[in-house]
This record gives structure tokens, C-alpha cells and sequence, in this order.
């Protein structure tokens, strides 16, 4: 759907009254770094030992600001995309029985929705880099269990202030835990859901902070092609646990603590011939819902994972 340029200036002021420049008695919420809706079908299952070249791309589309009420106060277009290389290496070795890897994603943005850091054309760059020095997986009879920690590392461009940044221009602290249920003995039938706690520092020149967030991501699906494939319904939902430490201007039009539900189709499908699968690529798609003192729109996650060993199939 076309939007106006006016639309776009619309959401534009609303996002820079809801930020950086309200101050804390104005209980208005800013942005953390997690990707919502990154995960969904198996979130709380760690992959099979092996190494994995991953590229997620992430297309965010809004068309609204909601208040605390749910009621929208302005109406327009505001996209931004996120995309980048990573590597996932899941070992063998094991800490209290459960498997150990680890996970470094380097971002790239066209923009980041951040208050008076938004603007719709900074050039692109790169955003902050995402690491998780340690995850652990279980791999028990009737469900899968995973926890860790990851880290978001602030070396995206930005300047307090500044209308062309990527990057958010904090660290954040990110533990996590998520199950994987499996509905039937063929373990064919599952429903997951990981939870994460984000935690960040104070904003780079500044004495913003953003509050915590809990993120819930996951979903429930149906196995295919012996596990090769998946299709499924996923969802999130992201809730604001404390208030921002903000400054600058007088309180505006937007409070309250933000938050947002997702939900639509997943499906994954293998990379693979005769002789080998190589990869596996998951698109998934979620209306945003529910959406208090914040944006609301629809995303679409795509993920491609790359085996760095190829796995040899079974010859009939």
C-alpha cells in the first residue's frame, strides 16, 4: 500500500515526540535491540553439533502510532530493514549436560526506529553487532531445552542527536531460556516458546536509558519431509518491564510503557539434491496486534542457514 510523504513526516514527529527528547516524567518508551519475531517454530531447541554460516534479513513496515489506550494518533508509512552474516557452531561438549555453542551475528540497517535518531535515508551502515558467547541445549525424550546469554555490542554509527545513525549507541544484555514441547511420540507436532530479558546501558554521550524488556518468541508447527521441513503459526510479544530514563524537551502526547504482539505462518524448507542438504531457509511473516505506545505494522523474517559440512543423505 502507498503512503504519502506526509505520512511519513507524521510518523516521523510522533516517534521524535515518543523519544529520546521526552524527559522520565513523561514514562515515554524507546527501542531495545532485539529483532522481534527472529525466532518462532522450535525457539527453545539449539541446532544439532555442527557449524552454520546464518544470514537473517529482517523488512519492518508500520503504518500507525498507537497510545497507552490503543487508540491511533497518527497515521502513515515508516519501513526500515536489517540484514547481515553470522555463525552458529554448536559443539559437543557439555556443561551439566547439555550441549555448548556459541553465536556472533554482524548486522547491517538502512535505519533504526529510534526516537530523534530516526531518519529515513542515513545511508545504511552497520548496526550493533549481536554475540552469545555461550548457549546450552538439552535434548531430552519429549522436549528440547535451551539458555544463555548473548550480548549486543554498540559499533553501529551513532551520535547523540544525530538524524543518520544505525546504530543504537548502547550495550545490552540479553538472558535467555525457551522449551520445545513435542505433542506426539513421533516428536512430528510441536509448541515452543523462548523467553529473553534485555537489559542496556545508558545511551553513548547521553543520560538516556532504555528500560527492560521481556520478549517472548515462538510458536507451534508441524514437521515434514522426516524433519527437513516445517510449516507452522508463530508469534511474539514484547513488553516494556520498567520506564526510560529520558531528557531534554517537556512532556508530550505519547505514555506509557510499550508493547506489542505478532503473529502469522513460518515454513522451512531445505537446500539440498540427491546426494546432500546444504542449508535451509525459513520465511515467516507477522501482523503486529495489540500495540500500546508504539508502532504498528507487520514484518517478515527470512533466515538462511548454510552447513559448513554438508549433511549426506541416505541413497534408496
Amino acid at each position: 500500500m502507498h503512503h504519502s510523504s506526509a505520512g511519513r513526516v507524521l510518523i516521523a514527529i510522533a516517534l521524535f515526540l515518543a523519544g529520546i527528547g521526552i524527559p522520565a516524567t513523561a514514562l515515554a518508551q524507546l527501542n531495545g535491540q532485539n529483532i522481534k519475531g527472529d525466532t518462532g517454530l522450535k525457539s527453545g531447541s539449539q541446532a544439532p553439533p555442527g557449524g552454520y554460516v546464518v544470514l537473517p534479513l529482517y523488512w519492518y513496515s508500520a503504518d500507525a502510532v498507537k497510545d497507552r489506550n490503543g487508540d491511533e494518533v497518527l497515521h502513515g508509512g515508516l519501513d526500515a530493514f536489517v540484514g547481515g552474516p553470522g555463525l552458529n557452531v554448536v559443539t559437543t561438549k557439555k556443561l551439566a549436560g547439555a550441549n555448548c555453542g556459541f553465536l556472533v551475528v554482524l548486522p547491517f540497517a538502512n535505519n533504526r526506529l529510534q526516537g530523534t535518531e530516526l531518519d529515513q535515508n542515513p545511508g545504511g551502515g552497520l548496526t550493533d553487532m549481536y554475540v552469545q558467547p555461550l548457549n546450552l541445549g538439552w535434548h531430552l525424550k519429549t522436549a528440547d531445552v535451551t539458555a544463555g546469554y548473548g550480548l549486543y555490542v554498540p559499533i553501529g554509527r551513532y551520535e547523540d542527536g544525530a538524524s543518520n545513525n544505525t546504530g543504537l549507541g548502547m550495550w545490552g544484555n540479553e538472558f535467555f531460556a525457551g522449551t520445545t514441547l513435542y505433542l506426539d511420540e513421533t516428536r512430528t507436532w510441536h509448541a515452543a516458546t523462548l523467553a529473553s530479558l534485555d537489559i542496556q546501558s545508558k545511551k553513548k554521550d547521553s543520560e538516556a536509558k532504555v528500560g527492560n524488556i521481556l520478549n517472548l518468541e515462538g510458536g507451534v508447527g508441524r514437521d515434514l519431509l522426516k524433519g527437513a521441513a516445517s510449516i507452522g503459526l508463530a508469534y511474539y510479544a514484547t513488553f516494556k518491564l520498567s520506564h526510560d530514563d529520558l531528557e531534554g524537551l517537556p512532556s508530550l502526547i505519547i505514555r506509557g510503557k510499550n508493547r506489542v504482539w505478532g503473529l502469522g505462518p513460518e515454513a522451512t524448507i531445505p537446500l539440498a539434491s540427491k546426494q546432500a542438504v546444504y542449508g535451509f531457509v525459513t520465511v515467516r511473516y507477522q501482523w503486529e496486534l495489540g500495540a500500546r505506545t508504539t508502532t504498528e505494522g507487520g514484518a517478515w523474517n527470512v533466515l538462511a542457514t548454510f552447513l559448513l559440512k554438508p549433511l549426506k543423505t541416505t541413497q534408496p
